[in-house]
């Protein structure tokens, strides 16, 4: 399971995406840089990029 976050998203904090990520076997996080809620908004390419390398 992949859990991407923005940096800066004030309803999904990072802190608590990565302490619920902990509930998930292999579960990854990933924090996108400079992002709030909507990351594929703010940083398409970033966005693609982190879920292709999730997907393999």
């Amino acid at each position: 399971m992949l859990l991407l976050v923005g940096e800066v998203d004030l309803n999904s904090r990072p802190s608590a995406v990565t302490e619920f990520a902990g509930l998930f076997p292999h579960a990854e996080v990933v924090v996108q840089s400079g992002a709030r809620h909507f990351p594929w908004l703010d940083d398409a390419d970033a966005f693609v990029a982190a879920t292709a390398a999730f997907i393999g």
